[in-house]
């Protein structure tokens, strides 16, 4: 569950990192699309852990997931 959650974590980090270095201004609205795109590497990360039989590894992709979508969520909702 610690890689589900800290690979949207460190992309959404450097995607703010190069909006903060070319001085732009980003809205919640755009934020929040912008972290439920940072979690699309997981997709990839989870069939290929399914694929190679590793379950566990899997399952914790998926709540990792479910976490960040609940994150997601909440930066739409307020």
């Amino acid at each position: 569950m610690l890689v589900g959650v800290s690979i949207p974590v460190c992309l959404l980090g450097i995607a703010l990192l190069l909006f903060d270095s070319q001085q732009k201004q980003i809205s919640i609205d755009s934020l929040a699309g912008l972290a439920a795109l940072c979690a699309l590497p997981n997709m990839g990360l989870f069939f290929f852990a399914i694929r190679k039989g590793k379950d566990v590894f899997a399952y914790g992709i998926l709540w990792g997931c479910i976490l960040w979508a609940l994150f997601t969520f909440g930066l739409k909702l307020f």
